[in-house]
């Protein structure tokens, strides 16, 4: 066992090792490509992440079969109410239904933020593992951090505030 360690003994080799995985892993959420989608949206116009460049955007997707999903939406629009100075949010709705059968369920919940239309399919660089998920984009278009569950308007505040503290803001 001690064999298999020596080479770590030597600091050479041990700082050849570790320097190269402490910059991928520090560096490698700031170097990763910006995230871009356009999906349509409720109104036959697309609704595109790039379109918000320059502001944080909270990109939340939510199945109107999804009991949290449904609950958490005036959370989302308490949010969007009081920080649109800020950040936007974006609802992807992850079911393959048209417009008008999601406005159903928009309106019925008085959601003003913009909703896209993802048709039930994956979007790259979206991880999705279940439903609702909440991302947070930076103004460069980074993900900076995603939450599986439901969201509140104080969570997301907080959230937002860590993010803008630790400079994640910088392009």
């Amino acid at each position: 066992m001690l064999a298999t360690l020596a080479p770590f003994h030597n600091p050479l080799v041990f700082r050849a090792l570790l320097v190269p995985m402490l910059l991928s892993a520090v560096l490698g959420s700031a170097l990763a490509q910006a995230l871009d989608f356009s999906l349509p949206g409720l109104n036959q116009q697309p609704v595109r992440l790039a379109d918000f460049r320059g502001r944080w955007v909270i990109v939340n997707f939510w199945a109107s079969w999804c009991s949290p999903c449904l609950l958490e939406m005036p959370e989302l629009q308490e949010f969007y109410e009081k920080n649109r100075n800020r950040a936007t949010v974006v609802g992807i709705n992850f079911e393959n239904l048209g417009p008008n059968e999601v406005r159903v369920f928009t309106d019925q919940l008085a959601v003003t933020f913009p909703i896209a239309l993802s048709g039930g399919n994956p979007i790259p660089g979206f991880d999705l593992k279940g439903l609702p998920t909440t991302f947070l984009i930076s103004p460069a278009g980074k993900l900076v951090d995603s939450h599986l569950g439901s969201v509140n308007a104080t969570m997301l505040v907080e959230r937002l505030a860590a993010q803008e503290k630790a400079g994640a803001a910088a392009p």
